[in-house]
């Protein structure tokens, strides 16, 4: 058997745990297999740009951020059909039984839209895909993107940080947080450190209120500001200041982007725990010669269904974006 693994779409920790795996548990379960890493993720398939690998090719990296193969990202593959009829043709061309894929929303859509050419066009290629996006919005119905805690613990190190400065100088800190859509990174983020609010994608913030809450604080007040709110935190600011100005009241406000160092650094050690095993389930599912599907997990050990491609891609079927009330009635209660 020959197979490929492929990062793609934004990097993430715990990427480079889901290669060594399936790379190390497709050789040790069968020593005749094939494995070859494609080098930039989705643009290493239209180029045929793979790189072989052994055990020792992936040795030590479980740990590490980023991906060792590289991504890049192709933002016309999810509509240029003729590149994903080139990607489709390359699989079967270089004789790949199974693609192995780790990425995000856009990694998901682009292998179902291959995936259907190649049953279309009775292709050898098979793909299987799972969840890497710090964003924590990929099919999570279903499990939690591998990425995500390994982001989490990277957010909750800088707002401790942040937190010393801002009750030394008795300072108000306005804090943007990567998470695309989504509020789970932020979210969560706060209510590990102790923030004192959150704002949400889609929110109607009442700054009145926030302003309020600021002034009976009166020390280290750190607001976190979700990546998908339609202000950024430097409007946020001039409002706040705006209000502080009517009512005669001075706080010094600093705002900070925390978004670029969430992305990478070592990975926590349950997304390298949940990267080997989900890798681990795709290698022998494809050795029992599975069909395409798309793999997740909320631990290891978790075994949910594996869901096909076209389901998977269908955000509307797999994945929410909005917090659950139970999460938002902790994050009152810890107020």
């Amino acid at each position: 058997m020959k197979i490929a693994i492929l990062t793609g779409g934004g990097d993430c920790s715990g990427m480079n745990a889901f290669v060594r795996a399936a790379a190390r548990s497709s050789l040790n379960m069968r020593d005749e297999t094939s494995v070859w890493g494609v080098i930039d993720g989705w643009k290493g398939l239209i180029y045929n740009n793979y790189r072989k690998l052994d055990k020792l090719s992936v040795a030590g990296i479980a740990s590490s951020g980023g991906t060792i193969l590289g991504t890049v990202r192709v933002p016309e593959l999810a509509t240029d059909i003729s590149l994903q009829s080139t990607i489709a043709q390359n699989l079967h061309d270089n004789h790949f039984d199974y693609l192995l894929v780790c990425g995000g929303n856009g990694s998901v859509k682009a292998a179902n839209s291959i995936n259907s050419i190649i049953q279309r066009e009775g292709l050898r290629t098979k793909i299987l895909v799972a969840p890497g996006s710090i964003d924590n919005d990929v099919a999570n119905n279903s499990g939690s993107s591998l990425g995500f805690y390994s982001a989490l613990d990277k957010s909750l190190e800088m707002l401790e940080w942040i937190r010393d400065t801002a009750s030394a100088h008795r300072r108000v800190y306005l804090i943007k947080s990567m998470g695309r859509d989504s509020a789970y990174l932020a979210y969560y983020a706060g209510i590990a450190t102790g923030a004192e609010y959150v704002i949400c994608p889609n929110e109607e913030v009442d700054y009145d209120y926030i302003a309020s809450m600021i002034d009976e604080r009166d020390r280290d007040t750190r607001i976190i500001v979700a990546e998908g709110y339609e202000k950024s935190v430097n409007d946020i600011r001039e409002i706040l200041e705006q209000i502080f100005r009517k009512r005669n009241q001075i706080h010094e406000i600093r705002t900070v982007d925390m978004s670029y160092f969430q992305r990478g650094g070592k990975a926590a050690v349950t997304d390298i725990l949940r990267a080997s095993w989900v890798a681990f389930r795709m290698v022998k599912d494809a050795f029992n010669k599975c069909d395409s599907g798309f793999y997740t997990a909320f631990y290891t050990g978790h075994k949910p269904p594996v869901i096909p491609l076209d389901i998977a891609a269908d955000d509307s079927q797999t994945s929410h974006i909005d917090i659950p009330d139970d999460i938002l009635e902790l994050a009152l209660a810890l107020r």
